[in-house]
């Protein structure tokens, strides 16, 4: 993601933080929150579904082949400053 940087790394996970200065009204609160909400339900399933509803996996015959296993993004709000952290683990 463009602009974040990379807080923590390990082979198993990868951690990104972008800090926003500046104040927080309502309006931003909400945008903030809609893309959140909105990139943590595309994020659920990283493969996709299936017609029936069923969660596709990697395709990987074995079990730690390295693939995205999953992501997620969290924020948190103060007066003057939003901290954004986006988180990838992988199947290690």
């Amino acid at each position: 993601m463009r602009n974040f940087k990379a807080l923590d790394s390990d082979y198993d996970y990868r951690v990104f933080q972008r800090i926003i200065e500046g104040r927080l009204t309502k309006r931003r609160y909400e945008i903030l929150s809609k893309f959140i909400r909105q990139k943590n339900n595309s994020f659920k399933y990283p493969y996709g579904t299936s017609p029936n509803g069923y969660a596709y996996n990697c395709g990987c015959e074995h079990d730690c082949c390295g693939c995205l296993s999953g992501e997620h993004i969290k924020a948190e709000f103060t007066k003057d400053k939003i901290v954004i952290t986006h988180s990838q683990s992988f199947n290690y």
